[in-house]
């Protein structure tokens, strides 16, 4: 019986694999000016790149994303706000930056210009409102309590404050998940923010929330829910450095990445939903983070073992990982949730699920 399930799941795999017609990612090639100007294109990418179309994610963005309807999200207002990092000295009484928005006027068809408006987005585009941050930057003791980083080139945990008509407030940017301070001070871009416990802030910032029946608080450091909206839900915070070799996107292989344009529309879609609808990206910007989000995988060089214990770590890797966990990229196409043998919840959520995980 045990043999039968792992030859359907087996089977059911290649079915998949075979729909999605995944290919590997290409570089920084492909239909940049097409995914900027063309909302037929955008939504043939959209279409092309979900694995299951009848989940709360796909239903959403098949109904809205370039579609013509009348609540399409290309009628939305494009948003690029002045901002103003957080800086490390504010949270010692200084006096708050400056605000300005960023200088996105670039030629997308110069890599080194894109991913440099990448890198700048990365740390200063809004990406999501949050004035219960407000708790956490009251001194750099509530900064560290809940996991912000600070470092004085980049500021605090990749927060801004962002120039509304009603006044400033916070906000997370990418940086805010997605860097993380090591012990010997570096900052690593790309790097899940192993420590950033978003669910404790989100319950003490919240008066009237029950701590003891708070899903938020069972989420834990370097965890967070972008998807359910009761917060039961809560996956690890991704690494993005290795995002330029996934076959798929999210956790449980929503997305098949195609080539960069699939995550370009992932992240312009995240953008919109994060704030809930009102308002879309400048698409150069996510073009432009989809890029230097790609490049931080020039950051993972090769490496031959060079020990004893590493040549037969390599061996057994060989023989026990590498068949999921393919070389050169230790990547490779999702597997059946029965078959990882994990907690299934995510992967059969109706908000994102596929009944696979990605590698």
């Amino acid at each position: 019986m045990k043999s039968a399930h792992r030859h359907a799941a087996a089977l059911g795999l290649a079915l998949v694999i075979a729909a999605c017609a995944a290919r590997a990612p290409e570089r920084l090639t492909g239909d940049r000016e097409s995914y900027l100007g063309d909302a037929a294109f955008r939504r043939d990418a959209l279409s092309a790149s979900l694995v299951n179309r009848d989940n709360a994610y796909a239903r959403l963005r098949l109904a809205r994303y370039s579609s013509g309807g009348a609540v399409d999200w290309d009628s939305l207002p494009e948003w690029s706000p002045a901002v103003a990092p957080v800086g490390a000295n504010e949270l010692d009484g200084a006096a708050r930056a400056e605000a300005s928005p960023l200088a996105i006027d670039v030629d997308v068809r110069d890599d080194a210009a894109l991913r440099a408006l990448g890198e700048s987005a990365f740390f200063r585009y809004p990406v999501q409102l949050a004035p219960h941050a407000e708790t956490a930057l009251r001194s750099r003791a509530t900064a560290s309590r809940y996991g912000f980083w600070i470092d004085d080139a980049r500021g605090v945990g990749g927060l801004v404050r962002v120039a509304l008509d009603s006044g400033s407030m916070p906000a997370f940017t990418c940086a805010t998940c997605h860097a993380h301070a090591m012990p010997d001070g570096r900052l690593i871009a790309g790097l899940g923010n192993a420590r950033l416990d978003l669910g404790a802030l989100t319950v003490d910032s919240s008066p009237g929330v029950d701590p003891a029946t708070a899903p938020q608080l069972a989420w834990g450091p370097g965890r967070l829910d972008v998807t359910s909206s009761d917060g039961s839900e809560p996956v690890r915070i991704s690494d993005l450095r290795a995002a330029r070799w996934l076959t798929h996107l999210h956790h449980d292989a929503t997305l098949v990445q195609r080539d960069l344009t699939t995550l370009a529309i992932r992240i312009e879609t995240l953008i919109v939903t994060g704030h809930a609808q009102t308002v879309r990206p400048p698409r150069v910007v996510a073009l432009a983070l989809a890029a230097y989000v790609w490049s931080l995988a020039d950051t993972l060089p090769a490496r031959a073992p060079t020990t004893d214990t590493e040549t037969r770590g390599a061996a057994v890797f060989a023989a026990r990982c590498a068949a999921c966990h393919a070389p050169p990229s230790l990547t490779g196409p999702p597997i059946a949730i029965d078959v990882v043998g994990t907690d299934p919840i995510v992967g059969r959520s109706a908000d994102r699920g596929t009944g696979y995980y990605r590698v």
